[in-house]
């Protein structure tokens, strides 16, 4: 076997950045790539299981909630020694390319490999592009994107690829759906990577106004913040649900699968797991999402009469039971909307990006 060519995959800190990254890097490893993943310190977290498999490099950019000036002023040391470090690794590794998913921490590694004149490729996961992908798409080679109309996209380097999903989700992909009836049903609640406190809130008093028969069939497996586990267990434990209720899901994939509705926020790898595997939502967007990219993210699978869309600045604890409720009592709109979510999943995304990127650069590589 000759030499493994590696390539550089660099990402965001968030779940949605990191997630669909370690899904092609999964693809790409198969095809016989040697994958170089870079984030930043919040992203390592999530790398940090997969480090024996890939090689990890941290990119020390803050990513803290700060003022706009201070980051300014903190990016301007930040980036120009994270490039140095990176442009170092690069050129002793020799990438093939480069592919950023965008955030902050993608900067100094897309400068870098502009600099050695490695090939750019950008991937998009939203309905909006993000602020650094819209800086950089004028030097790339393609953006990838899984939603058909991407706002601030440049159409000639469009690639309609969809979102890479994880092999852990496509073994669950388009697997049978129990719609919601008179037996045990599950509701499955996501507030994003770092939980979400209004669903912690809102969401054990939306399911109290559910009639009693109604409430003592329900098992509510729900992600929120460390503060927030135990006054959401009380919560549920007030109203007489069971409930499941932790920082994060390892298997969320059986989860998903075996859940009649997902009660979430609307990040693109989120939407991403649940077309997949073809599952009915309500979405509650992230109000303060930058350019207002899980409202549109949602409102796309609204207008496919694949969810309901209720949003935050409206969300009480009547019209969130009643979307509720007018899932769980109707069986057959209940799985029209699984469907309806199937048809706008790309489960061949990973294949069809790394099929174009080989194409692009004139290499394919044999993983026999």
């Amino acid at each position: 076997m000759g030499i493994r060519r590696s390539c550089i995959l660099s990402t965001g800190g968030t779940g949605g950045h990191v997630f669909p990254t370690i899904a092609l890097a999964e693809s790409l490893t198969e095809k016989g790539w040697r994958v170089i993943i870079f984030s930043d310190i919040r992203g390592k977290s999530f790398l940090d299981e997969i480090k024996t498999i890939y090689q990890i490099e941290t990119v020390f950019i803050s990513s803290e909630s700060i003022s706009f000036i201070r980051k300014l002023l903190i990016y301007q040391y930040q980036i120009p020694l994270s490039l140095i470090r990176t442009w170092r690794i690069m050129l002793k590794e020799k990438p093939e390319f480069v592919i950023g998913f965008g955030g902050v921490s993608t900067i100094p590694v897309l400068l870098a490999g502009l600099i050695i004149r490695v090939p750019i490729f950008l991937q998009e996961q939203n309905a909006v592009l993000g602020r650094v992908n819209r800086l950089f798409q004028r030097f790339s080679n393609a953006v990838f994107h899984h939603f058909d109309k991407t706002k601030f996209l440049d159409e000639h380097r469009s690639v309609a690829s969809g979102n890479p999903v994880r092999g852990t989700i496509l073994e669950k992909e388009n697997c049978q759906y129990l719609a919601p009836g008179p037996w045990p049903n599950t509701i499955l609640v996501l507030g994003g990577s770092q939980g979400a406190s209004i669903m912690s809130t809102i969401i054990p008093k939306a399911l109290s106004k559910l009639t009693k028969q109604t409430r003592k069939r329900l098992t509510i497996f729900h992600q929120a913040r460390k503060e927030d586990l135990e006054s959401v267990m009380h919560s549920y434990n007030e109203i007489g649900v069971k409930a499941k209720v932790e920082l994060f899901f390892k298997n969320v994939e059986q989860i998903i699968s075996e859940a009649q509705l997902i009660i979430c926020r609307a990040g693109a790898n989120t939407l991403t797991d649940i077309s997949t595997i073809g599952r009915p939502a309500i979405f509650i967007p992230l109000g303060t999402a930058k350019d207002d990219h899980q409202r549109i993210n949602a409102k796309i699978f609204e207008n496919n009469k694949a969810a309901i869309v209720v949003e935050e600045t409206k969300t009480s604890t009547e019209n969130l039971s009643e979307a509720i409720s007018k899932i769980l009592r109707s069986p057959s709109k209940a799985l029209a909307m699984a469907e309806n979510s199937y048809a706008m999943s790309k489960p061949n995304s990973s294949r069809n990006m790394i099929s174009h990127i080989e194409n692009m650069i004139g290499r394919q590589i044999d993983s026999n």
